[in-house]
């Protein structure tokens, strides 16, 4: 028999026949008992992706195999900070940044493990995951005055059009701008880049020509399969610039997300360092730099910046409750968070980000969590969540059938009556 089922079968029972105030002081019991749990054991996701570099590749000689491994776990780190700068950072402040010391750059660090290893009597060779303390983090660049993001975003799928002069490209075998973002390596950044394959289940959802006049129900429903709720159209033509020679103008286009409908031009010429390079190959490097720079600057939360924002939490059952704690344990950005009140139908906290209130709602939007400011307050719920009719906002006097609403003439004086005398 099973001991734990029983034993909630029985107490099942037991509150069903308890007295309806006793079955409240029991609701609100378990409401108060995950409500400063939470605090204790909080659910590190978005931490974990947003301060662990994976796949660090090391290779390192040295006297013995253990001077090897130790050389290639210190290059490691420091190669894997150079990935988290480039993440969180905006390129503009990442170039002044000092380099750090061995000893400084170990007391940012959480600590490594080993994705795979090849070891001789002088060499290792390995692939290493490193996560970095968020908290060190952020105080370091507090203390050098550096601006950083660290709210990820929800998934970005990309769609590359092509322009050769007579048709626009897509799924078509010939595409080079299609290959060369197939080829590109993972972006790695606060932005997760997915990338069509151009497979059958692709050409039936979307066109070349959808995708150029932005179709956005051919675009959703192709994002929605490769699980992103935005998409980017980047359109690339190749161009010719009289100084430089060869280049290719790109066109990002958004659909969907929170930077729906915004688009960015930009011209790429060859890497100067390899020339000769494939030109594509740079474009789609560019594009994803300049997405993710995009993100990062709309997500800059200034140094030492800390605002607590008071919220409101409707809710309408035990799940709604806890899908809430969930939801602000997954942001990364929450430095903390305390229970003021409770009760059967709501709960009010403070929650304290790195940030502003803007950017906590905006993060909580990438956890299909809406924060909206009313007349009470920040009030926090699910999205798709249907709220008792206390939060909703007070309905319009809905005009009287056969009468029109009277409108003062231009230039009338408007008529001012009197204070009344009691």
């Amino acid at each position: 028999m099973d001991i734990g089922a029983g034993s909630h079968a029985r107490d099942t029972e037991r509150a069903a026949g308890m007295p309806g105030a006793c079955r409240l002081s029991l609701f609100l019991v378990m409401l108060l008992t995950l409500a400063f749990s939470g605090n204790i054991a909080r659910a590190q996701s978005d931490t974990d992706r947003v301060f662990e570099l994976r796949g660090v590749s090391v290779d390192a000689q040295a006297a013995t195999a253990a001077q090897a491994q130790a050389q290639a776990i210190g290059e490691g780190r420091r190669q894997a900070w150079r990935r988290l700068i480039n993440r969180l950072v905006p390129k503009a402040q990442a170039v002044g940044l000092p380099p750090l010391s061995d000893d400084l750059l170990v007391g940012l660090t959480v600590g490594y493990e080993v994705a795979r290893e090849r070891t001789s009597d002088v060499r290792y060779l390995g692939s290493l995951n490193f996560r970095f303390n968020p908290v060190a983090v952020r105080q370091y660049f507090t203390s050098l005055g550096v601006g950083y993001a660290e709210i990820a975003s929800q998934p970005l799928l990309i769609l590359p059009v092509y322009n050769n002069g007579s048709k626009p490209l897509l799924w078509d075998e010939e595409s080079p701008w299609l290959a060369a973002w197939l080829d590109l390596p993972n972006a790695n950044g606060l932005v997760p880049i997915a990338v069509p394959y151009g497979d059958l289940a692709d050409i039936r959802d979307i066109t070349a020509v959808q995708a150029v006049l932005a179709d956005r129900e051919a675009i959703m429903t192709i994002a929605a399969r490769y699980g992103a709720e935005q998409a980017v159209v980047v359109n690339a033509r190749p161009v010719s610039i009289e100084s430089t020679g060869p280049a290719i103008e790109l066109n990002l286009t958004y659909v969907g997300g929170v930077a729906d409908g915004q688009s960015l031009v930009r011209t790429v010429t060859p890497d100067p360092a390899n020339p000769e390079g494939d030109l594509l190959s740079v474009a789609a490097r560019t594009a994803t730099s300049e997405i993710q720079e995009a993100w990062k600057s709309e997500n800059l939360i200034s140094p030492g910046f800390e605002t607590r924002v008071t919220v409101i939490v409707p809710i309408t059952s035990f799940d709604t409750w806890l899908e809430v704690r969930k939801g602000l344990d997954q942001v990364s950005s929450v430095s903390r968070r305390e229970l003021l009140r409770i009760s059967r139908n709501e709960a009010l906290m403070d929650v304290w980000i790195n940030g502003a209130a803007d950017q906590l709602a905006l993060a909580l939007k990438q956890k299909d969590f809406l924060l909206k400011e009313t007349q009470d307050g920040w009030l926090l719920y699910k999205e798709g969540t249907e709220l008792p009719e206390r939060y909703l906002p007070e309905p319009l006097v809905a005009p009287v059938p056969g009468v029109e609403p009277f409108t003062p003439p231009a230039g009338s004086t408007p008529l001012i009556l009197p204070p009344l005398v009691q």
